[in-house]
């Protein structure tokens, strides 16, 4: 794959300079469960959870990373400052652990990227990945992940996930929508193949990262709130060498009314931002841009729209100047991409008109589900 461009070095850099001092310099220290003889030089796999004010859900989060002794993993609670009892269960599970289990305590919430980039700090595994404290694993999660990582021995190995709702109901990812399964996994690493996964939702906790690779990318997530991961994701997929998919359901994504996602806030503007960091990998990559840019774009469209079709997320004052950017950004990348079709989603957008927006967006919403229901009807008379 392609080479790292200025912003990777200088994350890199950041990486040695700020990230490792900041474990000393923001938490009060690492605290040790268990630990057994010679775990550093043996282990694996580095689970970091991030947990703030997460006390209903904290310890069902923690116990799905337990499993077998022998599996060559770790446990590493970065806990953001929660002023609830979520620290004190955090405690009592690690003095009960019969697995490598440590936990750092920031004096502040630092936000969830910056806490990745301080469990990052301290992981020893080969391998790392991520849970946040209100999701949860399979319990055959582990196993199969440290099995698979074995015999691959990947850079990035991706595997699927539910959301799980208050009302108990579970609903799987579907990325075979994007990706031809096959078969019980997918090697992913030509890039012909891996491009069909593009489309496929861009988060940190779908996946398992090799420590070097992340070093040698200089990979680290920005210092905010509001989709800090969607760039570190979208570059761990395109960045690669050796990229693996499993499709079994390992991971629980967990849908309540306390997320970020559900709130009304400026904050939701990174979101250009983060599109715009994309919009330079590609511009810096040709080969990039070749095998996905058309790819990415769809999906950088597709989360754009997402953001203002809740309705819930932009303050509605705002709603205009959301627009009014996106549209910029998104013909930016069309010219970059040289792709001329029409788009009246992006002419909406560009009037600044959040009325005219929202009836052409219903207007498109119809037009594709009659398109999905003469596909289904075509495949049905077709075979």
């Amino acid at each position: 794959m392609g080479g790292p461009d200025e912003t990777d070095g200088e994350d890199r850099v950041r990486f040695q300079n700020e990230v490792r001092p900041a474990v000393a310099r923001r938490s009060s220290g690492r605290k040790t469960g268990f630990v057994p003889d010679g775990y550093i030089a043996a282990m694996l796999l580095s689970i970091i959870i991030v947990s703030f004010n997460g006390e209903r859900y904290i310890e069902q989060a923690v116990s799905s990373c337990l499993c077998l002794a022998g599996t060559g993993h770790e446990i590493i609670v970065v806990d953001n400052g929660s002023t609830d009892r979520s620290l004190e269960l955090v405690r009592r599970m690690a003095a009960e652990c019969g697995s490598a289990f440590r936990i750092v305590e920031n004096r502040e919430n630092l936000g969830p990227g910056e806490a990745r980039n301080i469990g990052l700090a301290h992981a020893s595994g080969k391998y790392c990945m991520f849970l946040d404290g209100d999701d949860w694993f399979e319990p055959e999660a582990i196993p199969m992940i440290v099995s698979r990582l074995r015999e691959w021995e990947p850079d990035v190995l991706m595997f699927n996930h539910q959301q799980v709702w208050p009302d108990g109901r579970k609903i799987p990812n579907v990325p075979n929508r994007y990706v031809d399964l096959g078969d019980r996994w997918v090697d992913l690493t030509d890039p012909a193949v891996r491009k069909g996964a593009i489309r496929n939702l861009h988060v940190p906790w779908n996946k398992v990262y090799r420590m070097d690779f992340i070093r040698d990318r200089g990979l680290l997530f920005p210092r905010q709130t509001y989709y800090e991961d969607m760039v570190w994701s979208i570059r761990a997929t395109v960045e690669a060498g050796a990229f693996y998919y499993i499709p079994d359901v390992l991971h629980n994504y967990r849908r309540h009314s306390q997320s970020s996602l559900h709130t009304t806030h400026d904050g939701h503007f990174n979101i250009i931002r983060e599109c715009r960091r994309v919009e330079t990998l590609l511009k810096d990559h040709a080969d990039y841009r070749r095998w996905y840019g058309p790819k990415l774009y769809g999906y950088v469209r597709s989360t754009l729209f997402g953001v203002i079709n809740t309705g819930s997320r932009i303050p509605k004052a705002r709603e205009g100047d959301y627009l009014k950017e996106v549209a910029g950004l998104l013909k930016a990348f069309r010219r970059m991409l040289g792709l001329w079709g029409p788009d009246p989603l992006l002419l909406a957008a560009a009037t600044g008109n959040s009325g005219i927006y929202s009836a052409v967006s219903r207007w498109a919403v119809k037009v594709n589900r009659w398109k999905g229901r003469a596909y289904r009807l075509k495949r049905k008379a077709f075979g």
